[in-house]
């Protein structure tokens, strides 16, 4: 049961979201989706100049964590294209609090980077897929890279979500007052005015190789 609180604030701010235009629409993404068959058709993404941004510069550069999320999707090429598998990798990006430098944390490593430059390499090739589609048909991959401003609590969670230690509320295990109250921060982190960014690709469409 979701508190009545809870429940009037949601509805506020969503109010005030919808006024304000708090929800950042697609732009034109510094992203690129490639494929190839040295790669088994796998995807592969290059990430150019996402964090010369000024407002997520500005934002990681003043303390406030950013989160990369990453879902990629196959689609069959047909009359109506079929979605044929997804996946989604999270990454974040932290100014170090002791060194003059940066923190890249992935599901797999927390890794130092000492420019917004090489952090943002390192979330480039923490973006490594599984993703890999049959012979013979024709294929495209798309992807959606959503970069949005934390709050160190959000962060926290994150971590312990990349470890895979917090996984409750996407499974639905945990109260949904809980879930509630984070989607309250984070619309509250948008009416503020920080930083999100929403960036949409689509590879080239391709055939793969049949087996022999």
């Amino acid at each position: 049961m979701i508190p009545s609180r809870v429940r009037l604030a949601l509805a506020a701010l969503l109010a005030a979201a919808a006024l304000a235009g708090a929800v950042p629409a697609h732009a034109q993404a510094p992203v690129q989706v490639a494929v190839s068959a040295a790669a088994e058709w796998r995807p592969s993404v290059t990430l150019r100049g996402v964090l010369r941004d000024p407002a997520l510069r500005e934002a990681v550069q003043s303390g406030l964590p950013l989160r990369f999320h990453l879902r990629m999707e196959l689609w069959r090429r047909g009359t109506f294209d079929k979605l044929v598998a997804s996946e989604v990798l999270e990454a974040a990006v932290a100014r170090s609090p002791l060194d003059p430098g940066y923190t890249v944390e992935t599901a797999r490593t927390s890794a130092p980077a000492g420019t917004l430059a090489e952090a943002e390499r390192a979330v480039e090739r923490a973006f490594v897929f599984a993703l890999r589609p049959g012979d013979g048909e024709r294929y495209y991959y798309l992807a959606t890279l959503d970069v949005e401003t934390l709050s160190l609590s959000d962060l926290d969670e994150l971590r312990r979500w990349l470890r895979g230690e917090a996984r409750p509320a996407v499974e639905g295990r945990a109260p949904a007052s809980r879930a509630v109250e984070r989607g309250v921060r984070r619309l509250f982190t948008r009416l503020l005015g920080l930083p999100t960014r929403q960036y949409v690709v689509k590879s080239s469409f391709f055939t793969p190789r049949q087996s022999t």
